[in-house]
């Protein structure tokens, strides 16, 4: 008894936070099955059978899994095309591919490669999602037919048939969000999403209007559903990028979550371990009735906020909602459709983040380019992972484009009053350094082939006959074989003239690399000078010793 009592005592705060983190996981996640179209029974199966896979294989004490509008999101838009007798076996198929190529990443080391994936693009993705969030619910929550394959043509279809709305619908919808948004200001503790369906489920059934309105209906009764994956290989054919596409989303989530994670708990984080977790879990999930799930943020931040201290309370969360299904069923029935479309539009209103959209117009151009391309391409192409590709596909052109240059600059000079060094700069208050006066160029970065062209145009500019060339490397992070061609071709040039070229600040790697390749031979040894603790000190000695020579 005694050890059961320092049981309780230490799940006690999982226990609590399990409970709280149900109901919101449970509405929302029945709410992201009506995203795809299907009953939202399928979104309990997927809440409850992911938590339960994840408690075994998840690391982190507080993360939590299940589905979210951006995987519910992606699978409508790659999936709505096979709508009819197979959806379900479809979607069901293109879990199981999703896990799988999640575990085959991770297995080989390939996970990396989402870290890869630009800030910009993860934000544009997912601010078009909520957009495609919101015209997706459109017909649930006005009672209009909309038709169409992407945003812009859901909107003339919403416009052409206007005349259908369902008013009674949209008050239903508009009371919900407002009701979500109002609860909270009473006591911000109030679970508002539970009770906000549970309120409109009391006034629809108390009112009669669940003859206008369409309802859930009546759910499956069992908890477990066990089905067979149809591994058909024609589907498979026709599913697989599409799968590999989401598999990526799915991971680049759960990195952002676990990041953020780790930035409020200190949690030491192992991405490659929640990886191959989150794999397993899509894989197993499937035989069960399930669609694709990732780390959530809500939920997350939710399980966090009331407390969890192990990962148990994962488990904790996915026990209350099997609990609440089992008692609560035939109350779920007269929930009105209207009201799930209500939580998936204010989710999706939760996920736009203006701030951070401004942060990415005014850091880079760059940023700017991949964003815009991305969100357009996000509500423009008919299928979510043609945008993600698209976005990858824009970063890559914007990185080429930016590695074509060459981080190089000439540094100005003059002699300091004591004679103890020299000042250097950026830009002289001269117009112009004296001819045969030695020039002193810095070379920083990560120079790449790419940026021969570039490197080579700057040095041509930056040339004087017979005068020394002080190429200061200290802050040169890497330079390849093409680079240091042009290097040797300026250090001919120079050296032809009669004059030296010396590099200062070589750090021990890049030297050894000069030396098997015999440029140190070229410059001769007593003119590469190491990096020194102070700063510009192996470039004041080089300075020195040009200056010298031309006394």
């Amino acid at each position: 008894m005694q050890n059961l009592n320092k049981l309780f005592v230490k799940y006690r705060p999982d226990l609590i936070s399990g409970l709280t983190t149900a109901t919101i996981a449970l509405p929302q996640n029945m709410a992201y099955a009506l995203i795809l179209g299907i009953n939202p029974i399928y979104g309990i199966y997927a809440s409850i059978f992911s938590m339960l896979v994840a408690s075994v294989f998840n690391l982190s004490s507080y993360i939590i899994v299940g589905p979210t509008n951006m995987m519910a999101i992606a699978l409508y838009s790659s999936l709505h095309n096979f709508q009819g007798q197979d959806y379900l076996q479809i979607i069901f198929l293109t879990t199981f591919l999703i896990g799988l190529f999640q575990f085959l990443l991770v297995t080989f080391n390939l996970s990396e490669l989402v870290k890869y994936v630009s800030h910009p693009v993860v934000v544009a993705l997912s601010h078009g999602a909520a957009v495609l969030i919101l015209f997706s619910q459109l017909k649930n929550f006005t009672g209009i037919n909309i038709q169409g394959a992407n945003v812009l043509s859901k909107f003339w279809s919403f416009i052409l048939n206007i005349s259908q709305l369902n008013y009674l619908n949209l008050l239903i919808g508009v009371t919900t969000i407002l009701l979500i948004y109002l609860i909270p200001l009473i006591k911000k503790e109030l679970p508002e999403y539970i009770i906000t369906i549970i309120i409109m489920t009391i006034f629809t059934f108390l009112t009669g209007i669940d003859n206008s309105i369409p309802l859930i209906g009546k759910l499956p009764k069992q908890v477990i559903d066990f089905n067979l994956v149809n591994f058909d290989w024609k589907l498979i054919g026709l599913v697989y990028s599409k799968a590999f596409s989401i598999a990526l989303l799915g991971l680049i989530q759960t990195m952002a979550v676990l990041q953020a994670i780790s930035l409020k708990t200190e949690e030491e984080v192992d991405f490659k371990r929640e990886f191959k977790s989150q794999g397993i879990t899509n894989m197993v999930i499937a035989f069960f009735s399930s669609f694709a799930i990732s780390a959530s943020f809500s939920n997350t931040f939710a399980n966090l906020s009331a407390g969890a201290r192990h990962k148990v309370s994962q488990l904790f969360c996915a026990l209350a909602i099997i609990i609440f299904i089992l008692f609560f069923r035939p109350l779920l029935a007269y929930v009105p459709v209207a009201v799930l479309a209500g939580l998936i539009i204010t989710a999706a209103f939760g996920i736009f983040d203006f701030k951070e959209v401004i942060k990415n117009m005014k850091t880079t151009k760059g940023d700017a380019i991949i964003f815009w391309s991305t969100f357009t391409a996000t509500l423009i192409f008919p299928n979510l992972d043609h945008a993600i590709y698209f976005g990858i596909l824009i970063s890559l052109v914007v990185i080429l484009q930016i590695s074509k240059k060459a981080d190089i600059e000439m540094l100005y000079y003059n002699k300091k009053e004591d004679e103890s060094g020299y000042h250097l700069r950026q830009k002289s208050k001269q117009a112009d350094i004296t001819a045969q006066q030695a020039r002193v160029i810095d070379l920083k970065g990560a120079v790449h082939f790419s940026a021969a062209d570039d490197l080579k145009a700057k040095l041509a500019d930056f040339y004087e006959p017979e005068t020394d060339f002080i190429i200061r490397m200290r802050n040169a992070r890497r330079v390849d074989i093409t680079i240091i061609g042009v290097l040797e071709e300026f250090i001919d040039q120079v050296q032809a003239s009669g004059a030296e070229v010396m590099l200062t600040g070589v750090n021990k790697r890049i030297l050894k690399m000069m030396r098997k390749i015999g440029l140190t031979e070229k410059i001769g040894e007593d003119n590469i000078y190491l990096p020194e603790t102070e700063y510009f000190a192996a470039t004041h000695k080089a300075l020195d010793f040009s200056n010298n020579n031309h006394e």
